[in-house]
């Protein structure tokens, strides 16, 4: 159980060193930056594992449903929250939605499917 919360902890501990801020100035304006390693990308990464492990546990434990299934329910409940994220960031104000973003929510996703597997 331990390796598995250093496992699980360590993409925030790497990607948690990495300077907050997302502007850079360019010519007198401001321009989004959406850098690989980010604070942001590692909230994202964080956020869907553990959203696929909550999804995961409601279809297994409190719906009855058979591993698979409930993989197959905390995969799908994670990775559509993170497109829904996209899709209001980009109907925003800003309009910063971010593919980086949704791979770092693809990447989270697959972590918290390898958290389910390795701890059963």
């Amino acid at each position: 159980m331990l390796r598995l919360c250093g496992l699980f902890l360590l993409p925030a501990l790497l990607f948690g060193q990495a300077h907050p801020d997302s502007t850079a100035h360019h010519s007198g304006k401001p321009v989004a930056r959406d850098l690989w390693l980010a604070k942001d990308k590692a909230d994202h990464l964080i956020c869907s594992a553990f959203l696929v492990g909550l999804g995961y546990y409601m279809a297994h434990e409190e719906m009855n449903r058979p591993h698979r299934q409930a993989c197959t329910v905390g995969l799908g409940f994670s990775f559509s929250l993170g497109i829904a994220k996209e899709v209001y960031d980009r109907r925003g104000r800003k309009g910063t939605a971010s593919w980086r973003d949704l791979a770092a929510d693809a990447l989270g996703c697959g972590l918290g499917y390898a958290l389910i597997t390795l701890g059963r």
